[in-house]
């Protein structure tokens, strides 16, 4: 059996601004066992009742895509994006530290 090499992935959630949705979205990723490695969340400045999540995330491709649906099908969740590395985490990050400065 071919294992495929774990990665960095940055994963952009866009959601519904509630109590409950950042711990629904760590538990979805705990129970795959995939590391977080940073996490920043934050609410939308036009609208606080939406928010959404950066993840600085280590796994495998084929995993991060099975991640991404279970995370779309949460009723909260509008929509999960992700990419290769942390460059795009690290871009995203410092553009919402200067939004809240």
């Amino acid at each position: 059996m071919m294992t495929m090499t774990k990665q960095e992935y940055t994963l952009e959630i866009a959601a519904d601004n509630n109590f409950s949705i950042l711990n629904r979205i760590v538990n979805v990723l705990n129970r795959r066992r995939i590391r977080i490695k940073k996490m920043f969340a934050h609410e939308n400045e036009d609208d606080f009742r939406r928010g959404g999540a950066i993840l600085l995330l280590y796994t495998t491709p084929d995993m991060m895509e099975k991640v991404k649906h279970q995370l779309e099908k949460l009723i909260e969740v509008e929509q999960a994006t992700y990419t290769e590395g942390s460059h795009l985490y690290f871009a995203l990050n410092e553009t919402s530290n200067r939004q809240v400065a």
